[in-house]
């Protein structure tokens, strides 16, 4: 009876055993023959191609950062050190040059633990082929069966990828798909990340803190767990000499050594991080109909493309330095200027205003809260990591305090372009993009008298001269609702020569000059030299009450370096894919646009260049000691809210501007708050740099055509003549006459285009001495 029932015991177990081997083995087939879904193909498996972030070059072969989903850039065996192959198969897979892709000897332990007890940190049975099956094609969830499913196709995969790549090929594959912590994929980002180097630069102990990372990428993470980090190195570098690729001696040598990183914060450490932004959406444009050979879309984030743009590296590092020297200065005396006081003063609604702007505002209303819980969050404080001038800081404050931090902050952008290609030489947004990533570049501010040449352009087009006198005269414009402009220092008296007036930026002579061109005729110039947007029908904007963007007005400025011929500016030269093949290239100049005569072009660089040498750009000459070819433009905005400087020669046209996020906070007083004191230095320091940079000499020592005698004798005058008493009998006379008009007229008012009309003497002798 016992023997009975044992042999019936046995029999029953040995069946349900075959049972079981069928069951595994049909299974096994089943996920084979593609029940649970497909399988890659060989020809899939040939054409394996992993996720690039694309490399955006300066025009000097430069890395000025990537474009990526995931931060990877693959590597090849070759380059790869012995001993960072090494640590990773002593951890990973010791037997991994043995089998054939699944490790025999590990089955059974895989079977008992992740398909039967369904424990999912079984992993020492997937050999470093199956995982980089996983790697590649990741796992889909099969309900109960995800487990086994999964294993299956890993193993079916792991035993195809063996018979199609070598051992060596298989590590490269492996080494260049496997997730690293940080959003770093592959081997070569993530030494880059972590040690700020190439793998082939690695020491031994670097390569085990990689390695020693895959088990747990987070919580073996250098930067973020460095205890455990260590320890896990140590752990990888005993697997080493437990299978000889150490000795003893080495191992107990490298264990004892300390955890040194070169953290390198790629997502910010970009070499232009407003410009990338804008590389990244014109690129998109340029291939968006283009196709790969298998008929797919490029992808910036994932095709591994080379983008070469126009941007100078050079130019680029001395314009954020000049932007972040000069800012960090400007805002302790902007913090002294106003104390505790808040810069917008009694304005209502300022705050308020900026606080409903920003984003942690913006969520809490998602959130659909009382006003009690609302006041609550906006006053609960935390850590919060602040950009500082001199570093970045954590302080405790709530949301209203840290809007009120920014609020306070100045900004800056500074844009160059080289006038006769196009080519955009540098781009900086503002003082920091990963903070403060809004584009002051294409921001529109008031352009204040960074626009008086543009009048004088449109005036001089129409046969004016710049010996032309203007009368410094203050007037109140009845018909524009007793407009009553007024120069910067509140003197009057006299007559200016039209280069003086530039020169000396005298703001009753320029919005005499709009009436003389016509305001429309002004207008319409404003557009031609390349100034986008909305500009009103009214005379302030011979002031520069328009609202205009940086990028807007060094392109305008651009037409005078250029001899009156606008080009479009250009920021990508050409876009290949990692084997090379163009996909992209820029020929020749972008479209010229012939705006005005060369003769204006002459006069308005000869006058610009008075605004440097004798007027308000002086501080050029006398503070930043620059002694080259450089015409301008300084420009303060009405309570000093906009500060501006643009400077240019006929190689280089740059321009600065600087001001608040909200044109309510500024400085109370000129000595701190014009454009010659705000933003005319960051120009002078980019330019002292540039012009110690003998490979920029191009662009730094180009000169203006001298003028010839007849030109000389166009600006043959004094800038200044009081007046006298045969001007009063002019004036007389020509009231007489009932020409000259002091307000404008209704009609004139309604059309930009009729001039204010002289008397008949000062057309006769308002030109020179």
């Amino acid at each position: 009876m016992n023997k009975r029932f044992l042999k019936r015991i046995l029999i029953t177990l040995a069946s349900l055993f075959v049972l079981g081997v069928l069951a595994i083995v049909l299974f096994f087939y089943a996920v084979k023959w593609q029940i649970f879904g497909p399988l890659p193909s060989e020809d899939d498996l040939q054409k394996i191609r992993n996720a690039t972030a694309t490399v955006v070059y300066s025009a000097d072969d430069k890395v000025l950062g990537k474009i990526f989903t995931e931060n990877r850039t693959n590597a090849k065996v070759d380059d790869l050190p012995q001993h960072l192959l090494d640590a990773l198969v002593a951890t990973e897979d010791a037997r991994f040059y043995e089998h054939e892709g699944v490790d025999e000897r590990s089955m059974v332990r895989v079977l008992v633990k992740s398909i039967l007890l369904q424990d999912e940190s079984a992993g020492g049975g997937s050999t470093l082929t199956q995982q980089l099956a996983k790697n590649l094609y990741g796992r889909k969830n099969h309900g109960v069966l995800s487990m086994p499913v999964n294993k299956f196709k890993e193993i079916i995969l792991a035993t195809r990828l063996e018979g199609m790549y070598s051992k060596r090929q298989i590590l490269e594959l492996y080494l260049n798909t496997v997730p690293f912590s940080d959003n770093t994929y592959g081997i070569e980002a993530a030494s880059n990340r972590f040690f700020r180097k190439k793998p082939k630069d690695l020491t031994v102990e670097e390569s085990a803190v990689l390695i020693g990372m895959l088990k747990a990428s987070t919580y073996y993470n250098p930067r973020l767990h460095p205890d455990h980090s260590m320890g896990r190195r140590n752990v990888v570098m005993h697997q080493m000499y437990r299978y000889d690729y150490l000795s003893q001696e080495e191992y107990d040598s490298l264990k004892v050594l300390p955890l040194q990183l070169e953290y390198n914060n790629v997502a910010d450490d970009s070499k232009a991080p407003y410009f990338l932004v804008h590389v990244k959406k014109q690129a998109k444009e340029l291939i968006e109909n283009l196709k790969d050979a298998n008929g797919e879309p490029y992808s910036l984030e994932a095709d591994g493309l080379k983008i070469y743009t126009t941007l100078n590296a050079d130019m680029q590092l001395y314009a954020e330095k000049a932007v972040k020297s000069h800012m960090s200065k400007l805002q302790n005396l902007f913090d002294r200027h106003w104390g505790n006081r808040k810069p917008w003063g009694s304005q209502v609604g300022v705050f308020d205003n900026e606080l409903k702007r920003s984003r942690s505002y913006k969520n809490l209303m998602k959130r659909k809260l009382s006003d009690d819980s609302l006041n609550y969050y906006l006053n609960e404080k935390h850590p919060v990591q602040l950009y500082a001038p001199q570093g970045d800081t954590v302080r405790e404050m709530n949301i209203r305090d840290s809007v009120e931090y920014y609020v306070r902050l100045l900004n800056s952008g500074f844009f160059a372009m080289q006038p006769q290609t196009g080519e955009v030489l540098t781009w900086v947004g503002g003082i920091d993009h990963r903070f403060l990533p809004y584009d002051h570049v294409l921001a529109e501010r008031q352009a204040a008298s960074t626009f008086k040449p543009v009048v004088y352009a449109t005036a001089l087009s129409q046969g004016a001269s710049p010996c032309d006198y203007i009368e410094n005269t203050q007037r109140v414009y009845e018909n524009y609702e007793g407009w009553t402009p007024r120069n910067y220092d509140d003197n009057y008296g006299g007559f200016y020569s039209m280069k003086a007036a530039l020169a000396k930026s005298v703001n009753v002579a320029a919005v005499q000059t709009i009436f003389e061109a016509g305001i429309g005729n002004v207008i319409s110039m404003a557009h031609q030299m390349g100034i986008s947007g909305n500009i009103p029908n009214d005379p302030s904007i011979s002031l520069g009450t328009a609202s205009i963007s940086l990028y807007d007005m060094v392109r305008a400025y651009g037409v005078f370096a250029n001899g009156g011929k606008r080009v479009e500016p250009y920021m990508i030269s050409k876009i290949e894919t990692a084997d090379g093949e163009v996909l992209y290239e820029k020929r020749g100049v972008s479209r010229t646009i012939y705006v005005f005569d060369e003769e204006v072009a002459t006069q308005m660089n000869y006058m610009l260049q008075a605004v440097v040498n004798e007027g308000t750009g002086t501080k050029l000459r006398n503070v930043y000691g620059l002694r080259n070819d450089l015409a301008g433009k300084t420009g303060t905005a009405q309570n000093y809210t906009d500060g501006w400087f643009i400077g240019y020669n006929p190689k280089l046209v740059a321009g600065a501007w600087v001001g608040a996020s909200s044109p309510a906070v500024h400085f109370k007083t000129g000595t701190y708050g014009s454009g010659s004191a705000m933003a005319l230095p960051i120009f002078g320091k980019f330019m002292q740099s540039v012009n110690r940079n003998p490979n920029l000499k191009t662009y730094s020592w180009a000169s203006f055509e001298p003028l010839s005698s007849k030109q000389m004798s166009d600006f043959d005058c004094p800038d200044f003549r009081e007046e006298n008493v045969m001007d009063k009998f002019f004036d007389l006379f020509s009231k007489e006459e009932g020409k000259e008009i002091k307000q404008p007229k209704d009609s004139e008012k309604n059309n930009g285009e009729q001039k204010e009309k002289k008397g008949l003497f000062k057309r006769i002798f308002g030109k020179k001495d």
